[in-house]
């Protein structure tokens, strides 16, 4: 899926969506989102890291089993053969462990550069003792880094060029015949160019996808209007958090915001204009509430919602009335409003300490209770309703005597 620059300029808090704006997408992303990249990139890539590790693991057994009954170069290959043999092993573990996501990249970096230069000057040393049948081994060490290790573009150029390094310092080292050094010299930079133009392209479009996908899942938890949260992740985030609450015993707080009069405002200065309204307020809403439990959502319509985790009653009317003073200070004319010549909002809030006797409805049903109370006053206003007005709830739903009570509001 491609998205087009006219829709990615609607989502100015997107990350992905700032990525993808790019002329140029980066190589390598913010330090948060390349490790997620990466994360995704190492899943995605495990049956095949775990296929090549085990492959190459299987081929040191072949030849293993060649110096163990004593070919003519056993000795003198041991060493190496058991470097090789202890990092494949190493990486072989770590493929399959169930820390691979989290170990095995590390480890990798530093591993199959070793191994890859070690085999790189072994295959050199073999062939120049005549076995040359070994050289078609070469194109697994130039093609395994780039595609079936999860290494990265820039690492697997890196290993690749270290291994080619290996290759010829160990050609003037061993001795290897000039034309078959320059045959193979030749055929392995030509493999490297080639596999490498093909790796940067494939991790392009990998990076590209990732930006895409994760955008697509942005979009489908977010308000496309005022990029708040939607009413469909409000309503899976209010649970998880309530029992989070009810777990380390702490409060929530949740606050309902209406735009005063705010249909009368269409009906004056257009849809357009009460579109840029509300992404203002939703942004200054936003503005107020950065704690990362918190959540604002639009709710529907011109209405929004924020959950304020561990909130007591005092900040939680705090936070509201500075809400509601930012919205104010946006001067948004409002000729048509009976709350004032600026765009206001009414705000009703609910702090509830959830425990088995509450719920989530019922805490909502309060803190829609509080803003009816706060718009029966006169709207532009903070109201709010704590513990007291919690115990008159019936399963989540005010007794109708009760309810007619609130509406009226109290005088005191």
């Amino acid at each position: 899926m491609v998205l087009s620059p006219p829709t990615l300029e609607g989502l100015p808090d997107s990350p992905y969506a700032a990525e993808l704006r790019k002329a140029r997408p980066s190589a390598r992303f913010a330090a948060a989102m390349e490790a997620e990249y990466v994360r995704g990139f190492l899943r995605d890539n495990r049956t095949l890291v775990r296929l090549s590790c085990t492959l190459a693991v299987l081929l040191l057994a072949l030849r293993g089993f060649e110096v163990l009954i004593g070919g003519s170069s056993g000795e003198s290959s041991r060493p190496a053969f058991l470097g090789v043999a202890g990092t494949s092993l190493i990486l072989l573990w770590l493929a399959w462990s169930r820390g691979y996501e989290r170990r095995y990249l590390p480890w990798a970096h530093v591993l199959i550069p070793v191994r890859n230069s070690i085999v790189a000057a072994q295959l050199v040393r073999v062939a120049a003792h005549g076995q040359l049948d070994v050289l078609t081994l070469l194109p697994l060490i130039l093609l395994g880094p780039f595609y079936f290790m999860g290494l990265q573009y820039r690492t697997a150029l890196l290993v690749v060029s270290l291994s080619g390094a290996s290759m010829l310092a160990s050609a003037v080292v061993f001795q290897l015949p000039p034309t078959i050094a320059f045959h193979s010299g030749a055929f392995a930079l030509i493999a490297i160019v080639a596999f490498a133009v093909t790796a940067q392209q494939i991790e392009k479009r990998s990076r590209r996808a990732f930006l895409e996908s994760r955008l697509v899942a942005e979009l489908a938890q977010h308000d496309v209007l005022t990029w708040t949260k939607n009413r469909r992740m409000f309503d899976e985030y209010l649970p998880r958090l309530w029992r989070q609450a009810a777990e380390d015993d702490r409060s929530l707080a949740i606050l309902l915001v209406d735009v005063d009069h705010f249909k009368p405002y269409n009906d004056r200065y257009g849809h357009q204009a009460g579109d840029a309204a509300l992404r203002k307020v939703a942004q200054a809403i936003q503005a107020c509430v950065r704690r990362p439990l918190d959540l604002v959502a639009r709710y529907g319509g011109e209405e929004f919602t924020a959950i304020l985790y561990d909130t007591d009653g005092p900040r939680a009317s705090s936070s509201a009335e500075h809400i509601r003073k930012c919205v104010e200070a946006l001067s948004i004319e409002h000729r048509g409003s009976r709350a004032g010549p600026v765009l206001t909002v009414s705000i009703g809030v609910a702090v509830v300490v959830p425990d088995a006797g509450r719920s989530p409805g019922g805490a909502l049903q309060l803190a829609d209770e509080a803003l009816y109370r706060a718009k029966s006053k006169g709207r532009n206003r903070v109201e709010i309703m704590d513990e007291a007005e919690y115990r008159l709830l019936v399963t989540g739903v005010f007794p109708q005597e009760v309810a007619d009570k609130l509406k009226k509001g109290t005088k005191h």
